[in-house]
């Protein structure tokens, strides 16, 4: 029989319990909710908060009860519960020991917070979320290379990235886009362009002559041929990352841009350039989208911040979190300078 005392302190203890563990439940399983690909691992920490609860109220149920019976089920509940989920944590923690062997070291956070990410057959382009990264995207966009984006996604945020991982493999790039994605793009990535890893080039309506605006190139539309003077020098490996098609298009006619792509692609693989090339294929009809792809030796698409080469070789999927900057172990200021990009 117990004390009137260790009784008090005994309900104080299991208040306790209670109240921390349906706080555990709620935020864990708030967690699985936030991370929206996150793993069991945190419905499992919930789950353990539950656990751990029934460990405290059901002994006291035991105690305090004088039916032989009742206290006899109430242990052979607690033994049944404790070993199902003494079985469950030790299968994900097999699952965890086996995904910290294969999983990169650079990755294992993401790992943690997003759960893993398992790699089945394709069968559709819905199963992008369980496709493999590549890490490399100089390795990925290898040779010319057209990605095809919609209206309803957030292609720039793509091109910010493609940027900073460029930078972070130590490739210059050179970003040709209009007004006022440019400006976006300086906002954002400018700071590669101080340091001399990185030129942005504006086709501009309202410019007259080729100019140099807080170190954006400014190129008037009616003399793009005047772009491939300012890439001339462009050194051998540098990625030019071109960005208007769909808009010279729709300004300066079908033929016009394509005669223009067509000799900057053949330009850029005499001089060993990596040309990424963006089309919103919902602007244009099939035959004018197709006669653009034709250009490119690999033809890739944009679909929820994920990049899918298509055409070209293999099958190779990038998956990108816009915002992650890359940086190598060596002094990358110094090794930049030494590559500067040069006009």
């Amino acid at each position: 029989m117990l004390t009137p005392e260790i009784t008090l302190t005994h309900i104080i203890f299991v208040s306790i319990s209670l109240a921390c563990g349906l706080a555990a439940i709620y935020f864990w399983v708030k967690v699985y909710f936030e991370t929206k690909k996150g793993s069991i691992a945190w419905l499992l920490l919930a789950l353990t908060a539950i656990f751990l609860i029934t460990s405290s109220i059901f002994p006291s149920i035991a105690i305090s009860s004088q039916d032989t019976d009742i206290t006899e089920m109430v242990f052979l509940f607690l033994g049944f519960w404790s070993a199902v989920y003494t079985s469950i944590f030790a299968a994900a923690g097999f699952l965890m020991f086996q995904a910290f062997k294969t999983i990169p070291r650079e990755n294992l956070g993401n790992f943690l917070i997003e759960g893993m990410v398992f790699t089945k057959p394709v069968k559709a382009e819905d199963d992008m979320e369980e496709l493999p990264e590549v890490e490399q995207v100089s390795t990925l966009l290898n040779r010319s290379t057209l990605i095809e984006y919609t209206p309803k996604t957030r292609y720039e945020d793509s091109v910010i990235e493609i940027c900073l991982r460029l930078y972070g493999e130590m490739v210059n790039t050179v970003l040709v886009s209009t007004q006022p994605r440019t400006e976006m793009y300086k906002e954002k990535i400018g700071d590669l362009m101080d340091i001399g890893a990185m030129k942005f080039i504006e086709i501009s309506s309202t410019t007259k002559h080729v100019n140099d605006e807080d170190g954006i190139i400014k190129l008037p539309s009616d003399e793009m041929g005047k772009f491939f003077e300012l890439t001339s020098k462009l050194p051998e490996g540098c990625a030019v990352i071109f960005e208007p098609i769909t808009q010279l298009i729709l300004t300066d006619g079908e033929q016009k841009t394509y005669e223009f792509i067509s000799e900057m692609v053949e330009r850029f693989s005499a001089s060993q350039l990596l040309l990424v090339g963006m089309i919103n294929k919902e602007a244009h009809d099939d035959q004018t989208v197709s006669r653009f792809e034709g250009l490119f030796l690999n033809l890739a698409e944009e679909k929820d911040a994920k990049i899918r080469v298509v055409k070209g070789g293999k099958e190779e999927y990038v998956r990108f979190y816009v915002g992650e900057k890359f940086f190598m172990e060596q002094d990358v200021e110094v090794i930049l300078e030494e590559k500067k990009v040069e006009f």
